[in-house]
């Protein structure tokens, strides 16, 4: 199995590398280990207003992402490390990465516990969660691991901003969480890397920014940032005052896209400032990749 660790700490570029990856941008099978800066990054089928704190999000410099996976939303930060397998169709199995995890650790006496879900947990508490994502010809499973995350940011950043009356997203499953530092406060994430790589019998590489010059990851990139897909993409619900919502256009009392602008003469002005927080910092900083 090739390894590659990323050297950048874009969620947004490194979700678009598995993409790339999923697509046939490499070898299979793959495991693709990458940091990110702070961020939330959300399920494909959820809600921002709901899973995500947003005003503390930009009060804190931390990203809101959308990924291509559902499952639940989860926290990004230098302390978290993220991987993902990625497996041609032969290969498919859903315990498989976990498994490999759960193994390497072993060898080090430290002792996972795996759940139905495929997350990992350590002492009764979550320590990695996981989602999946299939083509017709390959799939991938990617997950966090909480090494020495800000676990203060971590709970934060995850409060609602708004709690709408009706939703049709899939909401996160919320579980007491743990990061293998509280125990073993030696482990690095470097650690754990050479850990699963030596479980794996190879040894990992990086790449060079040239893999940012591909149509397919710029094409990934574009998507990933685009408003149509961070907001857009959130399935309809319905707020406490009735205003409708679905696929980021208000449908009820009056037609027009979910924004600030928009919604200036419809809501209170705090509540306005409030669900609009202003990303514009964020939108600057992804943008400045290519």
């Amino acid at each position: 199995m090739n390894v590659f660790v990323s050297p950048f700490n874009n969620p947004f570029i490194n979700l678009a590398l598995e993409d790339h990856f999923l697509r046939g941008g490499a070898d299979l099978p793959v495991a693709f280990f990458y940091i990110n800066r702070p961020s939330v990054i959300l399920g494909r089928f959820q809600n921002p207003w709901l899973e995500c704190n947003l005003p503390y999000l930009v009060k804190n410099d931390i990203w809101m992402v959308r990924r291509q996976s559902g499952g639940g939303c989860v926290f990004h930060d230098e302390g978290n490390l993220n991987y993902c397998f990625i497996y041609p169709e032969g290969m498919i199995n859903r315990s498989r990465g976990v498994e490999l995890i759960k193994s390497a650790f072993v060898k080090a006496d430290i002792h996972l516990d795996i759940s139905p879900r495929h997350d990992l947990w350590l002492d009764g508490k979550k320590i990695s969660g996981s989602a999946f994502k299939q083509t017709k010809d390959a799939s991938f499973h990617h997950g966090t691991f909480l090494i020495s995350s800000d676990m203060e940011k971590l709970a934060e950043s995850l409060k609602h901003t708004l709690i709408p009356k009706e939703s049709k997203s899939i909401p996160s499953v919320r579980s007491q969480v743990t990061k293998l530092q509280d125990k073993y406060s030696d482990v690095t994430i470097q650690d754990v890397i050479d850990l699963i790589a030596h479980e794996l019998k190879t040894t990992p590489r990086s790449f060079d920014e040239s893999i940012l010059s591909l149509y397919e990851v710029q094409q990934s990139f574009k998507q990933l940032t685009s408003w149509d897909w961070l907001w857009g993409e959130t399935p309809a619900f319905e707020m406490s005052n009735g205003i409708k919502v679905r696929k980021g256009i208000v449908e009820e009392p009056i037609q027009g896209r979910f924004e600030k602008e928009f919604m200036r003469n419809l809501i209170d002005a705090n509540e306005l400032e409030k669900i609009f927080a202003d990303f514009t910092e964020q939108n600057k900083a992804r943008e400045e990749v290519f």
